[in-house]
């Protein structure tokens, strides 16, 4: 009987339509039960009880007239079946067994049917020299990395490829692959990273705080890529020459790294501008190490081994700040802090209350920002709540006149209104 790979493509289809019918029965017969009648509902064919398994009925019939299921014999040694053409046809070749010329041709012409994980078949067919002769570990890696190479894999190279392969161990990864091509001169070195060395204002240090903050910056930069590269290296994870190519491109990048980041440290510092010191070194403890590790070896003041509280006073101390000043400083920047989350606040609420509509009684409409301010400028400024079973209803009111006009917190609108009236309240509270 013949197997799938000894068949046309067309043929093969014929097969695989046929056992299609076991598992897809609606594209051959009507299933509307006035149609179907007693085929799937009854006895079957061989008087077993039971409704009728079509797809195991057609699997046996498989099995026995073909000697294999509808996906065809497995085509791997770990007994894999797969019902594409192609599948069986490569992994023929790739055993070295024989395939008529009609079938390699088709596959030769049409390319399409070699993609998707089968892009080494291509190989196989214009090089029959490579049938058989190497595992599957094997030819697969040669073929993967040919052809990121972008190099060609022809008769005129195969038997050069092939000595090379055969001192490889059967299950070879693409990293030793490359190895053994680049020692034999088949893949050429990877091209040198270019390299653009720092201009300008980032081209020096600004102070010996810079400079030893840019030292221990890119030095631990360097170190961690490195680190990673012998990792993968050591682990085959990577090719040599990959490996050399990570190197070069880690000189470059500590050789190539300007003194942006470690000229503004160091100009904050210098400058005492004690909000920017405390957004670079008022953090986590692992926050900004090099920075801290700097302070420390040019300046003498340990950032890294002290409490979060004993930092922060070593860092008012270093921009020249007295514990009055420090206390005073601190007032200021929470002040500040609040307004700017009671702006932010009431900028949110606003665009939120913006998208609400709100229809008045002579018939106007407004968004929920404009009809909030309507309520505040005719004396509404109050915003009061009553129960309603276990909800809560929310209202602004004008007290002198005892009237009150609804708001919803879904719509923004008490939030708006609320950051109205606090807005509207705090510049009486500074003049009081």
């Amino acid at each position: 009987m013949l197997r799938p790979h000894e068949m046309t493509r067309a043929s093969w289809g014929a097969v695989e339509t046929a056992g299609r019918l076991g598992y897809f029965p609606e594209e051959v017969f009507e299933m509307a039960d006035t149609a179907v009648g007693p085929l799937f509902q009854t006895a079957d064919l061989f008087e077993e009880q039971g409704n009728f398994d079509i797809a195991a009925f057609v699997e046996a019939e498989f099995a026995s007239r073909f000697g294999y299921g509808t996906n065809g014999p497995p085509y791997h040694r770990r007994g894999a079946t797969n019902v594409r053409h192609e599948v069986h046809v490569a992994y023929a070749l790739l055993r070295g067994e024989s395939v008529r010329a009609c079938v390699t041709n088709a596959y030769r012409e049409d390319t399409t049917w070699s993609k998707y994980g089968l892009e080494w078949m291509h190989d196989l067919i214009a090089v029959p020299a490579l049938r058989g002769a190497l595992t599957e570990t094997q030819l697969l890696a040669l073929c993967r990395v040919m052809r990121i190479e972008k190099l060609p894999i022809t008769s005129h190279n195969a038997p050069k490829l092939l000595a090379i392969m055969r001192r490889a161990p059967a299950d070879c990864t693409d990293a030793l692959v490359d190895d053994l091509l680049t020692e034999a001169g088949i893949l050429p070195q990877l091209p040198a990273p270019a390299f653009n060395a720092p201009t300008g204002a980032d081209a020096t240090p600004v102070s010996a705080l810079a400079e030893r903050i840019h030292q221990l910056t890119t030095q631990r930069q360097f170190n961690e890529a490195m680190d990673r590269a012998k990792a993968d290296r050591q682990a085959m994870r990577i090719s040599q020459r990959r490996f050399d190519d990570l190197a070069r491109r880690a000189v470059n990048a500590r050789l190539a790294s300007g003194f942006g980041w470690a000229n503004k440290v160091a100009l904050a510092v210098l400058q005492r501008d004690i909000a920017s010191v405390l957004k670079v070194f008022d953090g986590p403890k692992d926050w900004n190490v090099d920075s801290k590790r700097a302070i420390r070896d040019v300046l003498g003041i340990d950032l890294l081994n002290c409490a979060a509280s004993l930092r922060r006073q070593r860092l008012f101390a270093m921009c020249g700040f007295s514990a009055d000043e420090q206390a005073h400083w601190e007032r200021q920047a929470a002040a500040d802090q609040e307004r700017r989350l009671a702006a932010r606040h009431f900028d949110e609420a606003c665009k939120a209350a913006e998208q609400s509509r709100w229809r008045l009684d002579n018939g106007r409409v407004l968004n929920g920002r404009e009809y909030v301010d309507l309520c505040i400028a005719e004396g509404y400024s109050t915003i009061i709540d009553r129960s309603r079973g276990r909800a809560r209803e929310y209202f602004i009111h004008d007290a002198r006149r005892g009237y009150s006009r609804r708001l919803r917190a879904k719509d923004g609108t008490l939030s708006y209104a609320r950051a109205r009236l606090a807005n509207a309240q705090a510049p009486a509270a500074l003049a009081a």
